[in-house]
């Protein structure tokens, strides 16, 4: 039987082994050092976010950040994914359905997410928890070990070792 509760009292390991299983073959993948600093500065609150468990195997979740955004107190949905076995069962639709009265108490007054342009399961789900697409970005990456430096253009006091 599927529950879902709040993610307070989940190891951050079960959640970052659970995302990884998630997210596998996903066009970014990140270490768990990466995946706790993001989870830091996107202002992660276990307590306001969800999974959806099979037993005590988390199978689906939403991360949810707190924080400011434009004045208001602003749930940001750092990430949410659903193990490829669980798909289409409605798990991430029920985990929006489940977390907003307890996103409400806790006196959130708007909910804001990102998603790549080209992820359309996850803009179906999305859409159909009542999110609208407000503004589109066009996203690249370069490997830091790609890019040539050279000193000329570096700031003052900066070299290249």
């Amino acid at each position: 039987m599927i529950t879902i509760r709040p993610l307070a009292g989940t190891s951050l390991d079960q959640v970052y082994e659970t995302r990884n299983e998630a997210f596998k073959g996903y066009v970014r993948s990140w270490t768990k050092a990466e995946f706790e600093r993001m989870l830091f500065r996107r202002g992660y609150v276990a307590a306001l976010s969800f999974g959806a468990f099979d037993g005590e195997k988390m199978v689906s979740f939403t991360l949810n950040g707190i924080g400011k955004y434009l004045g208001r107190l602003t749930a940001y949905d750092t990430s949410t994914g659903t193990i490829e076995a669980y798909r289409g069962q409605g798990l991430a639709s029920g985990i929006f359905e489940h977390s907003l009265p307890f996103l409400k108490e806790a006196g959130v007054e708007q909910y804001l997410l990102e998603v790549l342009q080209d992820n359309e399961s996850a803009i179906k789900v999305y859409k159909k928890a009542g999110f609208q697409i407000t503004r589109s970005f066009n996203y690249f990456r370069q490997d830091m070990d790609k890019i040539m430096l050279s000193q000329s253009n570096l700031p003052a006091g900066f070299s290249v070792h």
